[in-house]
């Protein structure tokens, strides 16, 4: 603008300070009442278009700032440029676009410019924006309320489950206080019959003994002789009743003793919960207006797939894996890496530097891991251990969490939507729910041992050692493609997708990592021996960070970027 819109641009200009009430569109200034009469009635201005002040002020701030007067060379705007798309003024054309050809008049290209079908497929299409982001903010309305009734669901789920527990542990102990009551009376009358026993022979002693007495004292000599031979005999037999009494179990000092139930402890030392309560996220429902191809090609651009040829890794760092027979590894969100080392049983994790964090014995043996999205467990395969299972690890605590037994060897191993698909030998592919640890086939035949597993949208990619295949199956098991070709690909093992859905899988014997098209039509070698793979066995891609981590064998492991 060439003056501000507050004051008379020509009343500026001889330092008179006088507010505009108009707006010269041409002239690109505002005029005052007295200045807007001669502007009016001039030659050279009486046909130029003016509006209110105040209905000027009310333009965006952005469209403001627009003038008709080129800041290099304070001259009107006349020229278009449609290659570079900028108005220019006779000196632009003359310094900046002279080898321009498209080259118009300003006038006849914003002629109707407020009535053309740009401006109405702009308008139309702000419309349709307005109408979908009222949609998608009452989807999260919606989502709000869901979430706060689910909540009370949950909490009444949660407060009759206690109330379930309360009643069976009340029923628990008033069963075990009858059980009580009646081994205290049982012991209770076994003692008071002894007790009454004991006081009949109490009675029969003293009075032997009083009998003694009156013999002693008022009988002869020979009553004494022939009374000692039945009095002998009756202390005798009280002398034996004693004996049979130490002898047998009646004079134990029987106790009543309590013994925890093994579950009831394990409840009170292995249950730090009550349950879990997590987010599961479920893709939006929510259809968007598009009235036309064209509008709908503006809001959802098409981006360019990558060419096979185009992918390549660059080294970001080597780690020494300090150990042998590496199977399995992971990245962990806060930049950790993970590996298992199968003769060892241990599950190693090492920092960014790559300095060994911590390491962890696993019982039951180990293969392959994985890592729950950013919930700090790790879940462990166990191979061909003799325990076949799954080990939950709690990174944070630095302990095993607890284990999943399940009915075959079982090898790789990836998370899919709160699910762990596993490749289960002889079983095939296997699913299983990490919450109530209910099973189910995908894939019902017999695999090789040492298969790895990875997934992308609705498939899952699965590696045959034996066969020397890449399998890529949907979710009900139906085969989508094979990729086999021994020359390239020897030994596969490692397996994983990138964001793109290439396939990238490490062949044991070439020593490479080989990329295969999403169709599996398509491949290439991308890493060899050249960049430090000997012997790789497991790979693992982090899509955020857009990074692949291949393991070998032994020693050693490697970082790469994509460039």
């Amino acid at each position: 603008m060439a003056t501000s819109s507050q004051n008379c641009g020509v009343c500026d200009a001889r330092h008179i300070n006088k507010p505009s009430t108009i707006w010269c569109t041409e002239c690109d200034e505002g005029l005052c009442t007295e200045c807007q009469e001669h502007h009016s009635l001039s030659k050279g201005t009486r046909n130029h278009k003016v509006i209110p002040i105040i209905e000027y002020k009310q333009l965006p701030a952005d469209v403001l700032k627009i003038s008709q007067i080129c800041s290099k060379h304070n001259q009107k705007f006349q020229i278009y440029c449609q290659m570079h798309e900028c108005p220019c003024c006779s000196k632009c054309i003359v310094e900046s676009h002279k080898e321009c050809h498209d080259i118009v008049n300003l006038d006849d290209v914003i002629l109707n410019s407020k009535t053309s079908n740009a401006l109405s497929e702009i308008e139309e299409t702000l419309v349709e924006v307005a109408e979908n982001i009222k949609k998608i903010r009452e989807n999260q309305q919606d989502n709000l309320s869901a979430l706060k009734e689910r909540r009370k669901e949950i909490e009444e789920e949660i407060e009759k489950t206690r109330i379930k527990i309360n009643n069976r542990l009340d029923k628990l102990q008033k069963d075990l206080i009858k059980q009580l009551n009646v081994d205290e009376d049982k012991e209770n009358s076994k003692i008071r019959r002894l007790i009454s026993t004991l006081e009949k022979k109490e009675k029969e002693v003293a009075d032997c003994q009083r009998n003694i007495g009156n013999i002693k004292q008022h009988g002869t000599h020979l009553q004494m002789f022939l009374s000692m031979k039945p009095i002998k005999e009756n202390v005798s037999r009280k002398e034996k009743f004693l004996h049979s009494l130490f002898q047998g179990e009646d004079l134990n000092q029987n106790s009543l003793e309590y013994k925890i139930n093994g579950a009831i402890q394990n409840i009170m030392s292995n249950v730090t919960s009550f349950g879990e309560v997590y987010i599961e996220a479920k893709p939006c429902d929510l259809v968007l207006s598009r009235k036309n191809a064209k509008q709908a090609q503006i809001m959802v651009p098409t981006v360019q797939a990558r060419s096979i040829e185009d992918i390549q890794l660059r080294i970001n760092k080597t780690i020494n894996t300090q150990g042998q027979r590496v199977y399995g590894c992971c990245m962990l969100l806060d930049g950790r890496l993970v590996f298992t080392f199968r003769d060892e049983r241990t599950v190693k994790v090492f920092n960014i530097e790559g300095s060994k964090d911590f390491e962890m014995e696993i019982p039951c043996g180990v293969f392959h891991i994985v890592n729950i999205g950013d919930t700090n467990t790790l879940v462990v395969t166990s191979g061909e251990s003799d325990k076949q299972c799954l080990t939950i690890i709690d990174l944070e605590r630095k302990l095993i969490k607890k284990t999943i037994s399940l009915a075959s060897q079982n090898y790789g191993l990836v998370l899919k939507d709160n699910q762990l698909i596993y490749s289960a030998y002889n079983k095939g592919i296997r699913m299983i729910n990490l919450y109530d640890e209910s099973s189910s086939d995908i894939v019902q035949e017999e695999m090789a041992t040492e298969g790895y597993l990875a997934t992308f949208k609705d498939n899952i990619y699965h590696t045959n050692r034996l066969a020397h295949t890449v399998t890529c199956y949907n979710f009900q098991g139906g085969i989508q493609w094979t990729f086999q070709n021994e020359s390239v690909l020897d030994n596969p093992l490692g397996v994983a997708v990138d964001n793109d859905g290439y396939v990238y899988v490490v062949g044991f014997w070439k020593n490479n990592l080989v990329v295969i098209s999403p169709d599996g039509q398509q491949h290439r070698e991308v890493l060899t021996e050249r960049d430090g793979l000997y012997n790789p066995v497991s790979i693992h891609y982090c899509g955020l960070k857009k990074q692949f981590l291949v393991a070998n064998w032994n020693d050693q492991a490697h970082l790469f970027d994509f460039i």
